[in-house]
């Protein structure tokens, strides 16, 4: 049943985008617990001594593809649920461990100089505080880059009247402008919503935005 179960999480990664090869040079232990909903590395390139938030990290996965490129930067793995922050493979890695909500981090101000998520901000409560959060964690010039979802059209009833909605990541999505809206609402500029793909009954997007540095 384990090893089952960690093959779907990697088949699971692989159909949301992460690369095939990636995946298969990973332990089972990072992929049986996926709950992403796409890859977010494609074009973001680290220098090597960031310090790097991620928000909703669950079992790891993503902290982990962020750490093995610094070199002498460091990793936050922000969950909620002391159970899955329990499965992240921090060993030897530059990777320190944080159950908190996105929406109260404990986290200093202009800490970060990037902020990653994969299907978290869609889990807040308040997208607001969520945002906001990120952004003021984030350095100026920082870089909030995730995966998230968004709706297209009306969930059927039996998802909106489903209890367990908003946990599998459908019932918190918002419209692609109401997103953007709260993003920029946030403070962040260059807000770019790509790469759209299907998933379930809402759509998987990649966000990118900045915060930016201060006026004349």
């Amino acid at each position: 049943m384990q090893a089952e179960a960690a093959g779907n999480g990697a088949e699971k990664a692989i159909e949301a985008g992460y690369p095939a090869e990636l995946i298969a040079g990973l332990t089972p232990a990072l992929t049986a617990s996926y709950s992403g909903c796409g890859y977010l590395f494609d074009g973001l390139n680290f220098e090597g001594d960031e310090t790097v938030v991620d928000l909703g990290a669950g079992a790891g996965l993503d902290s982990f593809i962020a750490a093995k490129q610094l070199s002498n930067g460091r990793v936050v793995s922000v969950d909620m649920t002391y159970e899955m922050l329990q499965k992240v493979n921090s060993q030897q890695l530059s990777i320190n461990l944080l159950c908190a909500d996105i929406e109260y981090l404990p986290v200093l101000s202009g800490c970060a100089d990037v902020v990653i998520a994969n299907a978290s901000f869609n889990l807040a409560i308040s997208k607001t505080a969520a945002f906001s959060e990120a952004y003021r964690v984030l350095k100026e010039g920082g870089k909030l880059v995730a995966r998230d979802l968004i709706k297209t059209e009306e969930l059927p009833a039996e998802v909106l009247t489903d209890p367990l909605s908003f946990n599998t990541s459908l019932g918190g999505a918002l419209e692609e402008e109401a997103l953007s809206a709260e993003i920029e609402k946030a403070g962040f500029k260059d807000v770019s919503i790509s790469d759209h793909r299907p998933f379930s009954y809402v759509t998987s997007v990649k966000i990118e935005a900045r915060k930016p540095y201060p006026g004349p």
